[in-house]
Formats: C-alpha cells, structure tokens, sequence
C-alpha cells in the first residue's frame, strides 16, 4: 500500500521530494499518466509525481491536482503531500486550494520553508537569505516572477479559499477550515510541527517543499529498501538550460576555472533540423569526446536572449527550447562516451527523460541539498544523472561536483 503520495509541479521537485525520503521505496512518475499503474499495481511506499503544472495556467493545473490528490484518497494514500517550490513559483494559490477541496480533510497544512537553504518563513513573509522573497532575484526571474512575499496573500492571489496564518509557538488551529500557513526558521522547528500534526492525525494533505519531506522522513514509519551507493566518479557533463542567475552564475564560473565550456547558441535552441545537420553532427561529437576526456565539460544554454522571433508562431519558446536541449543531450547519452550527467531546470530534464522514453525513475540519494541522483538506462549504456532546479547551488557547484580542486580547476581540457 503506498502511505505517501507527492505531488510536484515539475521533475525537479518530484526527484528532490523523493530522494527526501529514501531509504523507503520510493518511485517518481515522470508524468501524470505514469502515475496511475504505479498507484493501482506496483504501490510503492512513497509515490512522487510530477504534474507538470508549472507553466500552466491556474485552471487546468488546479483540474490535474485535484484529480491526482482524488485518486490518492480513493487508493487509501495515509498522506497527501502537495510539494510547493521552496522560492514560492507556480500556481502557489489555485494547487493548495485544488488539494485542500480535493482531500475532503477539514484543513491543509502548509509549511513553505526551506531554513538549510536560508528559506524561511517570518510572521506570514517568506525570506530568501533575509530578503522577502519577491524583493529578491525571484522576484526578477524572467519567466514566473514570485509576486508577493506574503504567504496569506499570495495564495489569495488565486483563490477565495480561507487562509490561516499561524506563528511559531502557537498550536494547530484545530477550529480552522480551509489552508493553514506555517511560520518556521529551522529544522527542528519544522520537525516539531509536522510531529505535532501527526500527534493529532492532521498529515491527511499537508503542503511544502523539501523541508517538510526531510521532516515526514522522520516522523513516519516508511517500508525501507536497498538503497544502491550514488555515484562519486567518473566524468562530469553538465547540461544547462536554466537562464536563472545563479546558474549563469554556476557556468561563467566554471568557465573561469577552465572547464571545457560549449555555448549553445540562438539556433541551436530552436531550430528543429540543426541537430540533422553537419554543426548540429559536429557539436554531438565534440561534446561526447570532451565529456570521455575533461573531469567537467558544461553545455552552457543559460544566455537570456529574446527567441521569440525563431519559435512557431504559437509555440512556447521554454519548451521549445527545452526539447531542443533534451533532445542534444540525449544523442551525446547514445554515444557512450558514459560518466555522469548533471541537468539544470526542470523543462530540460523533463523533455530529456521523455525523449529517453524513461516513464518511471528510482532516485539513488542527494550528494548535497537540492541535487538529486538517480541511474537511466539508455542505448549508450547506463548513465548516472543528477537534476537540480535553477536556483540551487553555489558559484562553484559544477567544479566541486567534478571532484576538482577550486585551485587546480583550470587543467581541464578544452573542447
């Protein structure tokens, strides 16, 4: 029987949900549709899935939770967790409404912080490193800025459902109906609440980002299972689509250090015959020998260029772009070069995990906060990947993951 059901907005969120959780037996639909066998047939201990409701509109992504949080409660699921983004992007409002009403529970409660991440959450503000939120750089991100650091009201922003706001120290609102937002500026903090709410049989649907899994972690009793050692050698390909400042930050640093860097440039995010073609040929090959002989080869797509005048008229230029790039990174994968892979921005590594046709993933563990492992089987061979979203990581990220040295970084070879 599966005790926990996550429900993420993208593949990001759905891996670091799960990998939250391990040692149990977890499994991560890569799609909404590969949710419903896992639910009914194989029913692991924890289920995580990505809605892939991030860049719809409120409506239609509300419709898709509300019916994956129904058909969890009909399967018997003990625990409903709506994960949220830790910076407070998406549908934040219309997707806690849709699994409070979808439940049948008298509340939901919702702990947004992340406090190992310097994310917290103050008298209903939520912080990002001491700056409310929405003053911040999510404030500025180009494709969904977050609109208000009040929790209360940003979730007001999308729906009329009631909105409890509750301090640090104080109880469960027993007498509440409707969404219930936690303040908390620490671990242990967040793992005495998320106790105390299931002391009083109240983890029917609750609400976070990661921070409450590493909490749920240890509060429930999960069926644990052999959990395989993450990866630690090998190569180092780095494949960057997120044009978030940190990670441009993370590719002109590793770029400063030597790696052997490839631009991606405008056409070749766009056009659909580039790959086919003689450059689109010889930027395959070059990536996979720089990936068989650098520590750290970085595939830079994070330039922020406007791509609207090279997309169908129509066309979302963030998929677009994302299945170019998903596609690219599976023909160097075929080309068994092999060593490990690291995918930033979750369009991308959803695209790619779709072209790969890979409908269900096992994560392996976190090396750090925000980094997810997990292993793909692909026509080139087995392929040791990890994901993280946009905003996660240091400067140094993809050195450090190459197991360099800051100081000796620059003895990468070139592409």
């Amino acid at each position: 029987m599966t005790r926990v059901m996550l429900i993420a907005d993208d593949m990001t969120g759905a891996l670091d949900a799960g990998a939250c959780l391990l040692p149990a037996d977890v499994i991560v639909a890569t799609s909404p549709k590969g949710a419903e066998p896992l639910l009914a047939e194989v029913r692991p201990a924890v289920l995580c899935v990505n809605a892939e409701t991030r860049h719809l509109d409120a409506s239609p992504a509300a419709e898709r939770v509300a019916s994956l949080v129904g058909r969890a409660r009909r399967e018997g699921v003990r625990c409903v967790v709506k994960k949220t983004d830790s910076a407070l992007r998406g549908n934040i409002g219309a997707e806690l409404a849709a699994a409070w009403r979808a439940s049948g529970c008298e509340r939901l409660h919702f702990i947004p912080a992340l406090p190992e991440m310097g994310r917290v959450t103050r008298g209903g503000v939520h912080y990002v490193d001491d700056v409310p939120v929405s003053e911040g750089r999510f404030g500025k991100d180009p494709f969904e800025p977050v609109a208000c650091s009040n929790v209360p009201e940003l979730i007001g922003l999308q729906t009329d459902v009631p909105v409890t706001a509750v301090s640090e120290g104080e109880p469960v609102p027993g007498e509440a109906r409707g969404i219930v937002v936690y303040d908390a500026t620490s671990l242990d903090r967040m793992l005495a609440r998320v106790r105390e709410l299931e002391e009083g049989g109240e983890l029917g649907v609750i609400a976070g980002c990661s921070g409450v899994m590493r909490a749920l972690a240890r509060v429930l009793d999960l069926r644990p299972r052999l959990e395989r050692g993450l990866p630690s050698s090998g190569n180092l390909l780095v494949v960057c689509g997120s044009v978030n400042g940190t990670s441009r930050g993370q590719c002109t640093y590793a770029a400063s250090r030597g790696a052997a860097v490839l631009p991606i440039a405008e056409r070749e995010k766009c056009d659909d015959s580039w790959l086919e073609s003689d450059s689109g040929r010889d930027f395959v090959s070059r990536a996979a020998r720089s990936w068989a002989t650098a520590p750290l080869t970085v595939i830079d797509g994070s330039g922020l260029e406007d791509l609207t005048r090279l997309v169908p008229d129509g066309a979302e230029v963030r998929q677009v772009v994302a299945d170019h790039i998903g596609a690219l990174l599976v023909r160097i994968c075929e080309s068994g070069a092999g060593g490990r892979v690291l995918v930033t921005g979750g369009d991308i590594l959803a695209s790619f995990l779709a072209q790969a046709h890979a409908d269900r993933l096992r994560p392996l563990g976190q090396p750090v906060p925000g980094i997810v492992c997990f292993e793909l089987e692909m026509a080139g061979g087995e392929v040791a990947v990890a994901s993280k979203s946009g905003g996660f990581g240091s400067r140094s990220l993809f050195v450090d993951m190459a197991g360099l040295p800051k100081e000796e970084a620059k003895e990468c070879a070139h592409a």
